[in-house]
């Protein structure tokens, strides 16, 4: 399946982009996802257990199947003042 992924603030940048078009197995969960990305993006594993999910627009845990076509955000750690 197709999904289109959204990535923001410092994974943006270890990354090199803010979007990404990726293909999963059907049935792919959330955490299935932050495992491939590993693989292509070894760098941001040491965020991993910060890291949040949406799936078109809510919030989903790493158990929940992603959807065909779904748009993916990934939401790092925020802080401020």
């Amino acid at each position: 399946m197709n999904i289109r992924v959204l990535v923001f603030a410092h994974l943006k940048e270890l990354i090199g982009s803010g979007t990404l078009d990726m293909t999963l197995d059907d049935g792919a969960t959330g955490n299935d996802l932050l495992h491939e990305l590993e693989t292509s993006f070894p760098q941001i594993k040491t965020h991993r257990k910060y890291l949040k999910l949406s799936m078109n627009g809510e919030y989903i845990d790493g158990k929940t199947s992603i959807q065909h076509d779904a748009e993916v955000a990934i939401f790092p750690p925020v802080s401020g003042g």
